[in-house]
């Protein structure tokens, strides 16, 4: 059986980090439900990159999480709406998990494309990690049940279990984990920030935490753009390169935040996988996907708006929340997922449930910790990094040389007008001297009247 797990591909690793612990969970799943998992095929397919065979070929089509449902600039409606219709077309189920939304380009006039989805007939089941009531009205009338689940990095402490227990985690210290984005972020999501408030937010913290006395190291999610504001931002404000860490795979981001006894978030996959490390974070909220993470952990007051939002804020409340004995993963916030898999891979497989005993939270965690991520996806995540790198590389060449040719262009245009006020000064030379002579003249012949 053929199995299509669709996710985004990114260099944003959070994005990446949602796909790799579906598949861990997934596979525990089949594994608990006595499936033999060599006659299990389960394939990686790019939200962005929409594959007509793969999707025709599928026996199940499952979107694997993120912030992919909704209709906003970065326009994953249109990659679902057609991987969606394939299958749709194609009499290939869709099951939508862990999904959440990024709604901000709707309007009253485009709503109406979000419900039209969500009713086709391929939809098998749904799951959301946020706002239920709204998916529950796009889609009102169709016959399946929306359920609320956690995202599956949430697990991320298990399923990295093999690289972590290598690292040691600080001990009776303080180090704050400064997250960085890049500015246009906010200008996309319709909020105030520029590069400039960022940068101004990050020298804050560190003048703050400095005084303080305390550790900090600035880093980024893995983004190409994120880490371009990172170090722009580390060279104009002269920050050492120990205080900087820039991931190059989802495991040295995971690892990163192993190593902070707090965040200051601004990607909401730090918050997560602060969550799955038992890490405290606080959220600057510029998307609504954030306050409804904080509400589901219990922990709202730890998002903040704009409006309350700045390094003193933060400092302040990494510092109260810092040894919050209580601030622990919550067991049955993170089985709701592995529960909705379990029901829903076993009906589709014919499988009752109650002739297979569901594993426990325990009994998962260890599964988790006995099926280590494979190396092969760094070099897989390095190669994407490097694409991307020579496509952005691409991108400015191709705008510098064009350019150039206009820069060239318009000092032809230059050098012509320059011959043409040559050519014209030159005449006009002609004429002032012919008007210089002929005024000469008229005085002569004035004079020889008056002098008569």
């Amino acid at each position: 059986m053929k199995i299509l797990i669709v996710s985004c591909v990114d260099d944003n690793f959070g994005d990446n980090l949602i796909r790799i612990c579906f598949e861990k969970i997934l596979r525990t799943v089949l594994k608990n439900l006595g499936v033999d998992l060599s006659s299990i095929e389960l394939i990686k397919m790019s939200l962005k990159a929409a594959d007509k065979e793969l999707i025709c070929h599928s026996d199940l089509i499952v979107f694997a999480g993120g912030g992919l449902f909704g209709i906003n600039y970065m326009h994953y409606y249109d990659y679902m709406e057609e991987i969606t219709r394939i299958a749709d077309e194609n009499g290939v189920p869709v099951v939508l998990s862990s999904m959440g939304v990024n709604n901000m380009g709707v309007t009253p006039e485009n709503e109406h494309l979000l419900s039209e989805m969500l009713a086709r007939k391929c939809f098998y089941a749904v799951s959301v990690r946020e706002n239920p009531d709204l998916f529950r009205r796009y889609a009102e009338g169709c016959d399946y049940d929306i359920v609320q689940v956690c995202d599956p990095a949430v697990w991320s402490e298990y399923i990295y279990h093999s690289h972590l227990s290598k690292i040691n985690r600080p001990v009776g210290k303080t180090v704050v984990g400064i997250n960085a984005v890049r500015g246009g972020l906010f200008k996309d999501n319709g909020k105030p920030w520029k590069l400039g408030d960022e940068m101004k937010y990050m020298n804050d913290m560190k003048t703050l935490l400095e005084q303080r006395g305390v550790e900090y190291v600035f880093y980024t999610n893995g983004s190409f753009l994120d880490n371009n504001s990172l170090l722009y931002f580390a060279k104009e404000y002269d920050i050492p390169r120990e205080r900087i860490v820039i991931p190059q795979s989802t495991r040295e981001l995971v690892e990163t935040i192993y190593g902070f006894t707090s965040v200051a978030a601004i990607r909401m996959h730090s918050s997560i996988i602060s969550y799955a490390l038992d890490v405290p974070s606080v959220n600057l909220v510029w998307n609504d996907k954030i306050p409804f993470f904080y509400q589901n952990i219990g922990y709202p007051d730890r998002a903040a708006s704009f409006d309350t939002w700045s390094a003193e804020y933060a400092v302040n409340r990494l510092n109260e929340i810092q040894d919050d004995p209580g601030y622990k993963k919550n067991r049955n916030y993170m089985m709701s997922l592995y529960d909705f898999l379990f029901e829903l891979m076993g009906r589709f497989l014919g499988i009752t449930e109650w002739s297979k005993e569901k594993y426990g939270f325990e009994r998962v965690k260890t599964e988790l910790m006995n099926d280590p991520v494979s190396l092969q996806e760094d070099a897989d995540e390095l190669v994407l990094k490097v694409q991307k790198g020579e496509k952005h590389y691409l991108s400015r060449f191709v705008e510098m040389k064009k350019q150039d040719t206009e820069f060239r262009q318009l000092k032809k245009n230059c050098e012509k007008k320059d011959k043409e006020i040559e050519s014209l000064k030159k005449e006009l030379n002609k004429l002032n001297k012919l008007f210089v002579v002929r005024i000469y003249k008229k005085l002569r012949s004035l004079k020889r009247k008056l002098f008569k």
